[in-house]
């Protein structure tokens, strides 16, 4: 029984083509993140031959030391991961263009060295600020819309609070005025009352001079009487 090889495609029937190109696009966002998954694949690849065939001296008489059935596995197996790509470009877009349109770009991050981890806290990080840059933004449009009227309703209500004081600052003074212009009146009123007792006092003692000067008469007229009387009846 033939074993099937796993490193060899079939050619394509004509309805396997044609749904093919119904394949869901892949959207990456830079040449950097195709060449990280070319890469994390290839390392996945490399794990399981170092599992399956560990690196081993047991031929010596190789030129380069090697396993020449684990070199093989690792033609092959790059060979199927070139063709595994090479069959997925049509479906990868990067920022909307073709593999083909960042060729170019895909060689020249090739040429820069090794492609850093995905840093799942990072990203977090990341989709945290972007959660509050939304939440800041709703928050500013809020203020926006709402703070106008908001302002102008508070601005009203302090106005309002403001003359209340006033009008009732006014009345406070005004009564203190008027209760002063009483107590002035009073103070005249009193005044005017002490003139008019003072004039009649002098009054009084004008007419008690003269009921005393009337008086002294009347008490000579009436020892001059009695005098008269005693010498009537001493005859």
């Amino acid at each position: 029984m033939a074993i099937p090889n796993i490193f060899t495609s079939a050619p394509l029937s004509p309805h396997d083509r044609a749904t093919s190109t119904h394949h869901r696009q892949i959207d990456l966002q830079s040449p950097a993140d195709l060449a990280y998954l070319q890469t994390k694949l290839s390392a996945t690849a490399r794990s399981k031959i170092d599992t399956h065939l560990p690196p081993t001296n047991a031929f010596p008489e190789a030129s380069t030391g090697e396993d020449p059935l684990r070199r093989r596995v690792e033609v092959l197996v790059d060979e199927y991961l070139g063709r595994v790509w090479e069959g997925a470009g049509g479906n990868v877009r990067i920022n909307g263009m073709s593999l083909g349109e960042c060729e170019g770009v895909l060689k020249g991050g090739e040429q820069g060295g090794e492609i850093e981890a995905f840093d799942n806290k990072l990203a977090q990080r990341v989709q945290a600020l972007s959660a509050q840059i939304e939440s800041h933004t709703l928050a500013l449009a809020n203020l926006r819309r709402n703070a106008p009227g908001e302002t102008a309703e508070g601005y009203r209500v302090n106005f309002e609070k403001a003359r209340e004081e006033d009008e009732r600052r006014v009345a406070e003074l005004s009564a203190k005025a008027l209760e002063h212009l009483r107590e002035k009146k009073l103070e005249i009123g009193e005044v005017e009352r002490l003139e008019e007792v003072k004039g009649t006092w002098e009054r009084g003692t004008e007419e008690l001079g003269e009921l005393r000067g009337r008086l002294g008469g009347t008490v000579e007229k009436m020892e001059r009487a009695r005098a008269v009387g005693e010498y009537v009846e001493g005859r």
